[in-house]
């Protein structure tokens, strides 16, 4: 891995962010932020100074600067780091909320995917069918369904939408991606629109739905995510906490984090 200095700096810096987010500073927090320069190749103690000098001393590398350079790391090296700010929440005996809440905002932030252990294992945690909401205004949130039917459903959706009817945007090149972040299986990521939004006046761009369009089109109005099986195109809803909160974070992170949660 061939970086500058700032950089390793503003990794440190993003990382001492989660290791002080309850305050407490301890050896083991900081161990695996050590891990991570220990394991690049002719890093040296004298390396190690000087990315803390720069981390400590450097006034243009700002929280914000920090944030942009990890952002701007390739694929591989997100994926590695990832884990090792998921070693530093997994520190602590007992995971802090403290600490799980910055590293979901670093994670959101800086566009990383998801550990590769995931840190709570709520992977069973089966809850009722459960879609995301993105208003216009970028705020979003989670609603829960226990229709039985597709008519039910679209019912329900649509409401939430403020439509009389709904039509499902699937398969252009954004989702696809997203639903491989995801690893969905036999499934894949799809929004639903209103059918007659175009006919109304003062919808609004939904910039959500139009960059996940991704063909230069205006999606109008609130949007839902859901999942669609891949044999038979019948709509799901996420059924797992761990799922629904990767989805929030990949789908933000493709967007420019232009959500935010209700």
């Amino acid at each position: 891995m061939k970086v500058t200095i700032e950089t390793l700096a503003a990794i440190y810096n993003v990382g001492m962010a989660i290791v002080m987010a309850d305050g407490e500073l301890k050896p083991e927090y900081v161990a695996p932020l050590e891990k991570f320069y220990g394991g690049i190749n002719g890093f040296t103690n004298e390396a190690m100074m000087k990315v803390v000098d720069c981390a400590n001393n450097n006034k243009n590398l700002t929280m914000e600067r920090s944030v942009e350079l990890v952002k701007s790391l390739d694929v591989d090296v997100k994926k590695r780091l990832v884990n090792i700010y998921a070693d530093i929440v997994r520190a602590d005996e007992q995971i802090s909320d403290k600490k799980m809440v910055m590293f979901n905002g670093v994670r959101n932030l800086c566009g990383l995917p998801a550990p590769a252990t995931p840190l709570v294992d709520n992977s069973d945690d089966v809850i009722a069918p459960t879609f995301i909401a993105a208003k216009t205004n970028g705020l979003a949130y989670p609603f829960q369904s226990t229709a039985e039917s597709w008519q039910e459903l679209d019912a329900d959706i649509a409401e939430h939408i403020g439509a009389e009817r709904t039509e499902i945007v699937r398969f252009t090149a954004p989702l696809n991606t997203l639903s491989k972040q995801l690893g969905l299986v036999d499934c894949h990521l799809v929004f639903l629109v209103d059918r007659e939004g175009y006919k109304k006046d003062g919808l609004g761009d939904n910039m959500t739905g139009t960059l996940l369009y991704g063909s230069g089109h205006e999606i109008l109005g609130n949007i839902v995510f859901a999942l669609e099986s891949d044999n038979g195109y019948k709509l799901m809803g996420f059924t797992s906490a761990a799922l629904i909160e990767n989805a929030y974070i990949e789908i933000n992170a493709t967007v420019g984090n232009l959500l935010r949660l209700e």
